[in-house]
């Protein structure tokens, strides 16, 4: 009996040590990762724009995916069936109340100067973004026909009711906290990282394909990181820090049709690029049992609603996975929460 027990308690102590590796590895081996590119997207589904730092709401990153482009029935457009939203580059100026939105498409220009306090107080409008109802500010009539006669479908652009008010509650299986949020009209979260070692690991894939190389703007990431350890080290992180800021790996990033979009082209690939060559090597069953996908990047949610990121910051890694991919499963959860009580994160 006492060798069984003695046994049981070997094998009780190897399994916390086994945890406590999972939970440490990341963190050892990922020293020098930092930011290498933010890049916030004012209008979702068009371009985006490099900023050297960028201020954090408790809807991400300050005017990222604010706005939204949607049809007469108010449902969300995006590049997936029209590719030449990736054209569409906006720009934001803020002038005293006012805010001043310039938006060029190849040599067309619309400037939209409004006050959000006024635009705010009209009757708001309902814009559907994946099966989400959201109250939203319509802009003026001008930016609709200018938009329509673009993309050859009649829309309207609206935005947000405001940061403070913007009701868009996070998934609670993803949750860290009651108030989280998916972010304003981004796809499900407010975040997306991904590392240049990863991009160049597709990229290298590419090459022996006989294919062209792509850039990172393919997959629309608001944080790129790079000095990663290797090519899709990302999949084992579970808690990151970024400067001073703490966040939480979600789950890695399922990729629809849009990372074969040219986003300098706004045209997709004839050869279904990169997506073809990616389902040899980054396609699993990660997030959705029974059903393949493809992944790259990873959703974040940040424990703070306020702060700044700049390009530079250190990234820390704080907490590994259960698994490659596997940030939502119930062990890495009780991963997390060991670092945390430990004061790892």
């Amino acid at each position: 009996m006492d060798i069984l027990l003695l046994m049981l308690g070997f094998s009780v102590l190897a399994a916390l040590i086994a945890l406590l590796g999972k939970i440490l590895l990341p963190r050892l081996t990922e020293k020098s990762v930092v930011v290498s590119e933010l890049v916030v997207y004012p209008i979702k589904s068009c371009a985006g724009t490099s900023v050297n730092d960028a201020t954090l709401t408790r809807l991400g990153l300050k005017w990222d995916r604010s706005f939204v482009l949607s049809n007469k029935a108010g449902e969300m457009m995006s590049q997936r069936k029209l590719p030449k939203m990736a054209l569409i580059k906006p720009t934001i100026e803020e002038e005293k109340s006012c805010l001043k939105l310039t938006i060029t498409y190849e040599d067309k220009k619309h400037v939209e100067i409004f006050d959000p306090q006024k635009i705010r107080s009209k009757k708001p409008v309902t814009v559907t973004v994946w099966g989400q109802k959201l109250q939203a500010a319509k802009l003026s009539e001008d930016a609709a026909q200018w938009f329509s006669s673009i993309l050859g479908i009649e829309c309207f652009l609206a935005t947000t009711l405001g940061t403070d008010i913007h009701v868009r509650p996070q998934k609670k299986k993803y949750q860290t906290k009651p108030t989280d949020q998916q972010g304003a009209f981004s796809d499900g979260f407010p975040y997306l990282l991904a590392s240049q070692e990863s991009l160049d690991t597709v990229n290298a894939y590419l090459k022996m394909d006989g294919e062209k190389t792509i850039q990172m703007d393919r997959f629309r990431p608001n944080i790129v990181v790079k000095n990663v350890s290797k090519g899709f080290a990302e999949d084992y992180w579970a808690r990151i820090r970024i400067g001073n800021l703490k966040f939480r790996v979600s789950k890695p990033c399922d990729r629809c049709v849009m990372p074969t979009v040219d986003q300098k082209l706004g045209k997709r690939n004839k050869n279904n690029q990169p997506t073809r060559t990616m389902r040899k090597f980054r396609q699993f069953q990660w997030t959705k049992p029974g059903k393949n996908a493809i992944f790259f990047g990873q959703n974040l949610i940040c424990d703070a609603e306020k702060g700044k990121i700049r390009v530079g910051d250190k990234v820390t890694v704080t907490c590994g996975t259960s698994a490659q991919g596997l940030q939502n499963s119930m062990m890495t959860r009780l991963m997390v929460g060991i670092a945390d009580i430990l004061g790892f994160t």
